[in-house]
């Protein structure tokens, strides 16, 4: 069921609850899509989890204007859902854009995090990745732009997977319809927001995992091995599918994510 709670600024923004142990974790889902997509993933997690699933503000069942696009005001939004929902700690997990805004959550409010898991994401943009997504946005506010970048996007997040298997095929016919029903302005807004990911850094002390998609196209392995580097004593892992792999292939990631979240700190608490 989507509930609603009120940013700071005050925007209406959704989330979700799946599970109620005593271990809370938000995911925070990828671009143009919400939530909903992490509730297979998040019903294979245990009983001992909460799952907190934001639908970040302008995706989704959540309000949210282009000139209220960030990563820090992304990451804002968690600590005011973990305050609403009376929870001092929680672990993070994010996917692509997700991702970032997981980056953003810890750096800002480290003291709010567990432990982080980075799925498909970058830790930094570099000049040609920079001038991609700025073209994107561009694209974007074209007329009937989305609608045009559609088989391209589809393509970096999904490769030919829905050529051979037909569940994911599924996936990738509802991404589209969510992706097409896209706000421009919002779109494009986030996309220029996500360079900015490089000036947030996770904490040494963090026990962080990253994971990337063994056939992943829009965000690579050297990419996933790159951000693994710069954080400190991070576990790097590569599970099967592409971009979405925490949407297309939920059981590989859930055990891996169980594993290393069952290696806690005693002195650490929700």
């Amino acid at each position: 069921m989507t509930e609603h709670f009120t940013a700071a600024d005050g925007a209406r923004l959704a989330y979700r609850i799946v599970g109620d142990g005593a271990e809370n974790i938000v995911l925070v889902h990828s671009l143009a899509l919400d939530g909903s997509w992490f509730e297979p993933l998040a019903e294979q997690l245990g009983a001992e989890f909460r799952c907190v699933i934001p639908d970040v503000r302008g995706h989704g069942c959540s309000e949210g204007q282009p000139d209220q696009i960030s990563l820090a005001r992304f990451a804002d939004d968690i600590t005011r859902l973990l305050d609403h929902l009376a929870v001092h700690r929680a672990s993070v997990l994010g996917i692509s854009l997700g991702g970032m805004v997981a980056q953003a959550f810890a750096a800002r409010h480290p003291q709010r995090v567990n432990k982080v898991v980075l799925i498909a994401t970058a830790g930094s943009f570099n000049d040609a990745a920079r001038e991609g997504n700025a073209a994107r946005a561009q694209a974007a506010l074209a007329p009937n732009g989305i609608a045009a970048m559609a088989d391209a996007t589809l393509g970096r997040w999904f490769g030919d997977q829905p050529q051979h298997d037909e569940s994911i095929s599924a996936l990738a016919a509802r991404a589209r319809e969510q992706y097409l029903g896209s706000d421009p302005q919002v779109h494009a807004a986030t996309l220029l927001s996500m360079t900015a990911v490089g000036d947030f850094q996770v904490p040494p002390d963090l026990p962080t995992l990253v994971i990337g998609g063994q056939e992943d196209v829009s965000t690579p392995r050297t990419v996933v091995e790159q951000l693994a580097a710069g954080i400190p004593q991070a576990r790097l892992a590569f599970v099967p599918g592409g971009h979405l792999t925490a949407f297309t292939h939920p059981t590989p990631v859930a055990a891996m994510l169980t594993e290393f979240l069952a290696q806690r700190d005693p002195e650490v608490a929700n």
